[in-house]
């Protein structure tokens, strides 16, 4: 493999090791290992080491095989073999060649007396079980040839802690909305509305548009429509009262007519001045004499009528600048379509995950992400969707930090643990964190936590800790 290749794959690991080789010894400990490396890219298993020959004195007719192993006591995989021959084996070597190895076998000859270190690097395509193997090197020093019989030295264990995500429960009844609000114009003191005034046409369309969207939607059923009109807070607040009441009872007919829509479906309702709104415009906006308008606008020992009439007495001036500017967005009529989705397959959801995202469950997009390998781009992706579309859910919110977990991104992980609430699954969690910071002893009171919790993944992280005891 090329050397700068391989320089650009370690950089990129999500799962990496540099181990303390040191101690680490081969042939009989005339061989030593150096700048291991261990790890994973997104398809590969990748082994990077030095093999530091200079104490071995070779014999001449001698031929030494090591073969790396990958296993976790279950599954077992091996790489490409390193040769390393003895002057009169290499001659051999160099006549015939080794019709009994592999494609990929390094063969080399060792140069008695001379410093000497050999750079092996291999890969093999990656296997979810290899998170948490052994990489062991297999030694033939007397040419046996049998690999199962063979001396072997564990070089590298990965300690790659388990990451547990939770299955969301599912929705009894998937309950959505969506919701607008449009800007209509009515004539002065009047209830009539009129399509083609002013604004209307594209305000209604506003309307028309969302309800029909959800109407046509086969996987849907429209549950109910709401319809709440405001006026705004100058003039008389009875007056003001009918007003709204009923232009959001004209806008409500106008609607149930256009879209053939039964009546019993919707619910209308008003708010006669809309003061709410214009408390938000005065705390929002910088305005001549603001302190002394909010006191007026928020002093219940006041009616209504009676903060309008002040206002427009004391602050004139600023009384017109709100009057035509803020206070016709003020008059506006919100609606909410309520429907109700139908569940999805597997298959199904997998096709709208990206297009429809609001109809699925997440229950729905947890098993969308179970068709990925854990961790890969399409796995983390789909959480990444679910916490958009339930940004307050504690079990989104726990499932994307797993992912971020997964991208070694922890400060992105935290943020999401703090809105996950507190579970078993949290503990478990902040203890994969620990451990991937080095704060051993906090992951194993987290993980102990956990597993009294019933975190399944919590009792193998535990085993992995203990190893290093």
């Amino acid at each position: 493999m090329n050397k700068y290749f391989l320089s650009c794959i370690l950089a990129g690991l999500t799962l990496s090791a540099l181990a303390d080789d040191r101690s680490l010894r081969l042939a009989e400990e005339a061989i030593t290992v150096q700048n291991l490396k261990v790890g994973k890219t997104a398809d590969n298993f990748v082994l990077d080491m030095d093999l530091c020959l200079d104490s071995l004195d070779m014999p001449s007719n001698e031929r030494f095989v090591f073969t790396p192993i990958v296993g976790d006591g279950s599954n077992e995989r091996f790489m490409p073999q390193l040769v390393v021959n003895g002057r009169k084996q290499q001659i051999m070597y160099q006549r015939h060649g080794y019709k009994d190895f592999e494609e990929g076998t390094q063969v080399v000859r060792r140069q008695n007396g001379d410093p000497q270190t050999l750079h092996y690097s291999a890969v093999l395509p990656y296997e979810p079980w290899m998170q948490n193997a052994n990489v062991e090197i297999a030694e033939d020093l007397c040419g046996c040839g049998d690999i199962l019989e063979q001396n072997r030295t564990l070089i590298h264990r990965l300690r790659r802690p388990l990451i547990a995500y939770l299955r969301p429960q599912a929705e009894a009844r998937k309950a959505r909305h969506e919701e607008g609000r449009a800007f209509l114009d009515f004539p002065v003191d009047r209830i009539e509305l009129y399509p083609d005034y002013r604004k209307n046409p594209r305000e209604l369309e506003k309307i028309l548009s969302t309800i029909e969207l959800v109407k046509k939607d086969p996987n849907v059923s429209i549950t109910g429509i709401s319809i709440h009109g405001y006026a705004s807070p100058e003039g008389n607040y009875a007056h003001n009262e009918y007003l709204a009441e009923n232009r959001a009872k004209t806008l409500k007919d106008y609607v149930a007519g256009r879209l053939d829509i039964d009546e019993s479906l919707f619910r209308v309702e008003s708010t006669p001045e809309d003061w709410e709104g214009l408390l938000r415009y005065l705390r929002e906006n910088n305005i001549e004499n603001k302190e002394e308008l909010l006191a007026i606008a928020q002093d219940e020992d006041l009616t209504y009528d009676q903060r309008d009439l002040k206002m427009r007495a004391a602050y004139p001036q600023a009384y017109r600048y709100m009057l035509d500017n803020w206070y016709p967005a003020l008059r506006h009529s919100d609606y909410v379509v309520n429907y109700s989705v139908r569940p999805f397959s597997v298959d199904e959801a997998k096709e709208l995950i990206h297009t429809k995202p609001q109809q699925l469950s997440l229950e729905e997009m947890y098993l969308v992400a179970q068709t990925y390998e854990p961790g890969s781009k399409e796995f983390n992706e789909v959480f990444e969707i679910a916490v958009r579309m339930f940004p307050d859910d504690p079990t989104a919110n726990l499932n994307a930090a797993c992912t971020r977990i997964e991208r070694e991104d922890y400060d992105g992980a935290e943020a999401y643990l703090r809105k996950a609430g507190s579970s078993p699954y949290v503990d478990h969690a902040r203890a994969v964190i620990a451990l991937r910071r080095g704060q051993t002893e906090e992951a194993r009171t987290l993980f102990r936590k956990a597993q009294q919790g019933g975190v399944p993944e919590a009792a193998e992280n535990l085993k992995l800790l203990d190893l290093d005891r």
